[in-house]
């Protein structure tokens, strides 16, 4: 991501991201000087992201960009995650890490269609799986310190500081034993 980011003028009020969809990786930035990442992703009233600035590389050559455009949109329900590289650029404005009570980080295991993610969950209250996909209206869930596995090819990895994941698409989601 650090390359796309060099490519891009960093705007004031806009976030740089990778938004994974199932045969690429598309780096570009979106407008937050108004909302959230997490908020417009999360917002049920628009099928479509608009996003400046692209790249686009094919999934299993993440270093090479195939084509570059000023504007795009990007049909929500086909982005399986987005990567950034600081948390706080990937939630929503009712989100504030560390500012809940009785709320704690559980290490997660993550299968998605061609990529493993690891990384940290917040919860609260009881260890509940089903509940984290099955609650709330939130359409993409944050992973915190989150890397991401090419299923085919494990060389082939992305982090960030958080992982939006889209709920549709996680095949299962697990927990590690606590050691």
């Amino acid at each position: 991501m650090a390359k796309e980011q060099d490519l891009v003028v960093r705007r004031r009020g806009w976030v740089t991201a990778d938004f994974f969809t199932h045969d690429y990786r598309i780096s570009g930035q979106v407008d937050v000087r108004h909302r959230p990442l997490a908020d417009q992703l999360n917002d049920r009233t628009t099928s479509y992201l608009d996003v400046e600035g692209v790249y686009i590389s094919p999934i299993d050559r993440p270093g090479e960009i195939t084509a570059s455009y000023p504007i795009s949109s990007l049909l929500k329900d086909n982005i399986t995650m987005v990567v950034l590289a600081r948390q706080e650029d990937g939630l929503s404005k009712k989100q504030t890490y560390g500012s809940y009570f009785g709320t704690y980080l559980r290490e997660v295991f993550l299968t998605i269609p061609g990529f493993e993610v690891r990384g940290l969950l917040q919860m609260s209250g009881k260890l509940d799986l089903r509940a984290v996909l099955a609650i709330g209206t939130d359409r993409f869930i944050p992973i915190l310190d989150g890397t991401i596995f090419a299923t085919l090819n494990p060389k082939i990895q992305f982090t960030g500081g958080i992982i939006l994941v889209n709920k549709d698409v996680i095949g299962a989601i697990c927990i590690p034993e606590e050691g």
